[in-house]
């Protein structure tokens, strides 16, 4: 197994927050379904990973 690399990126709040309405309107721009989707395990490998950013950007943005 080999090493992966970590990337960590430096962002404003507004880029932040600006990157998040990006990732809703890549996943169809509503947001509620996206997320019920999830919650049954019926995401794309790709949509996860964009679950998953989706989540992390709520959690530094406080909400």
């Amino acid at each position: 197994m080999g090493i992966v690399p970590i990337v960590v990126t430096s962002m404003t709040p507004a880029e932040a927050r600006a990157r998040r309405e990006e990732i809703v309107r890549r996943v169809g721009g509503d947001e509620s379904a996206f997320r019920d989707r999830a919650e049954v395990y019926l995401l794309s490998a790709e949509e996860l990973a964009l679950y998953d950013e989706l989540e992390n950007l709520d959690f530094l943005l406080g909400e």
